[in-house]
């Protein structure tokens, strides 16, 4: 293992321009990542993170939050296992349902517009030469993300795309297929401000924007938003925005004056955190180990398609079998099994920019071996989301392209055993059918069954059954959903013998895994 990590830092020391490069895989990773150190305080954020939750300034967090002592960690009585990722183990958080709430409050940010999200967390610690933890990085994978009540955004909708009419509750319940005091109860609930004060609010946003055209007076910048510029208004507006119109002006030009115009409000948090990014990673092959202590696969490739590094992680999971059979000769662009999986037109993509996901990419193991050099191993097939994305220069050209691999499941074992598997799991929305199951496995029902039992414990009936409720216990956290529409949804009746069923095999009804799961 020793000699892995050393070949693999040894094969990327003669790259020109490591460090700026891996600086970029960091910076422009289309995943959240926040770098801790060891005493838990925020070292560092990435663009992902702070797009994420709408956060202004990485000044927000780093050298300010401690996440050892954030309440919410230490609510869940998760705070000993985090620790863990600080004495050097990697530790792994699933399905954590995170605190939306909380975290507005803490950083006084907007509505999020969402319900609920559920993450995947992996905390992993970055170590020196003498095996000492000095930074530990946390990885978040949004596994769900329920967004609000499906009739609050047709509401939003409405009333942003008719903002300059008067406010009408009528016309903005019927959009949402509600009565208005349903309409209005609902929304309150979601929103915690009522359907009025969300026009308002988005009245005198628009008006803050023509208040700052220069080529309009003030009066002229009402009229455009539909507002006569009379006490009312402006004290509305002052209400509002803590300031009158014609000082909000007068403050707005002399900030774009000193150069801190919104226009480049965002680009300065990027200076800020590259900056930040400049002086936590001064210390020489720091990116380098960030990257080779990855636990996922991370390959980063020339605009070609070639390969150009590799994490220990890629070398690891994939089966690759050395540095120096890989890098500068595995062509992405070339690779027969995603030309086959029908991905090559999608995959060059992110030579244009754009971060391309290629989910449920599917590669047969036996097919690795054929084309590639990688290790025997009894696997029939390696399933994975790979978002590959842009790696640009400060031009914004696209110099190299990065993929990062999260694998969903490694059928292992019986190559039969595996094919009925994919099978019953992309069809689970059918009813089971055996024969169909036993046919894409190329056995008969008889030795099917026979074989699948013994090679997993279960059924082949019992494993359709169990995935199909893992997908079910997912219908049910979504707000958006009744319990019925959550069992129709994956193709289920809502009567006494699904829900039976559902009790059976998770020991609650629906509707108290629903109110428990949404308590946690």
């Amino acid at each position: 293992m020793e000699g892995k990590q050393n070949d693999i830092l040894a094969s990327f020391q003669s790259f020109p321009g490591k460090e700026e490069l891996l600086a970029k895989v960091i910076e422009f990773f289309p995943y959240p990542i926040q770098i801790y150190n060891p005493d838990g305080t925020s070292a560092m954020v990435n663009r992902a993170m702070l797009a994420e939750y709408n956060t202004i300034s990485p000044d927000m967090l780093v050298g300010k939050y401690n996440i050892f002592k954030d309440p919410d960690v230490i609510s869940a009585g998760q705070l000993q296992k985090l620790k863990q990722a600080f004495s050097g183990e990697t530790v792994y958080f699933q399905d954590v349902k995170v605190p939306l709430e909380s975290i507005m409050k803490r950083y006084g940010m907007q509505d999020l517009d969402v319900e609920a999200v559920y993450q995947d967390i992996m905390f992993f610690p970055i170590l020196n030469e003498e095996k000492q933890v000095i930074y530990v990085t946390a990885f978040f994978i949004n596994k769900r993300v329920y967004h609000g009540k499906t009739e609050i955004e047709k509401a939003k909708v409405y009333i942003e795309s008719h903002w300059l009419e008067s406010f009408n509750l009528d016309n903005t319940a019927k959009a949402a297929c509600l009565s208005k005091a349903q309409f209005s109860k609902l929304f309150k609930k979601h929103t915690g401000i009522t359907p009025h004060e969300y026009y308002t609010n988005y009245k005198i946003s628009k008006l803050k924007e023509k208040l700052i055209d220069k080529n309009l007076t003030i009066a002229q910048a009402f009229t455009a938003c539909n507002m006569n510029y009379d006490g009312y208004y402006a004290r509305l507006f002052k209400e509002k925005t803590g300031l009158s119109p014609s000082a909000y002006r007068k403050m707005f030009w002399l900030k774009s004056n000193e150069g801190c115009s919104i226009k480049y409000q965002l680009e300065d948090v990027y200076q800020s955190l590259s900056e930040s990014s400049q002086s936590l990673f001064a210390e020489q092959d720091l990116l380098v180990k960030i990257i080779k202590f990855f636990p996922y696969p991370i390959q980063v490739f020339s605009i070609d398609g070639t390969a150009k590094f590799i994490n220990k992680a890629a070398q690891d999971m994939i089966g690759i079998r050395s540095v120096e059979s890989h890098v500068g000769k595995y062509n992405c662009f070339e690779d027969p099994i995603v030309r086959e999986l029908g991905c090559l037109d999608k995959l060059k993509q992110v030579l244009t920019g754009k971060t391309v996901y290629l989910n449920d990419f599917n590669a047969p193991y036996q097919n690795m071996i054929k084309y590639f050099n990688v290790v025997d191993r009894d696997i029939h097939t390696i399933s994975s989301d790979i978002t590959c994305f842009p790696l640009m220069n400060d031009e914004g050209e696209v110099k190299y392209f990065a993929a990062v691999f999260i694998f969903k499941k490694i059928y292992e074992g019986r190559e039969e055993i595996s094919r009925g598997k994919q099978y019953m799991e992309s069809h689970w929305l059918e009813p089971f059918s055996l024969s169909n199951t036993a046919k894409a496995a190329c056995l008969s029902k008889v030795q099917f069954s026979k074989l699948f039992k013994k090679h997993t414990g279960v059924t082949p009936y019992e494993y359709y059954i169990k995935y199909k409720i893992e997908k079910l216990k997912e219908k049910l956290l979504d707000a958006n959903f009744t319990i019925a529409q959550a069992f129709a949804a994956c193709n289920m009746n809502y009567n006494g013998h699904s829900a039976k069923l559902f009790r059976k095999k998770i020991g609650l009804s629906p509707s108290e895994y629903r109110k428990i799961s949404g308590e946690k």
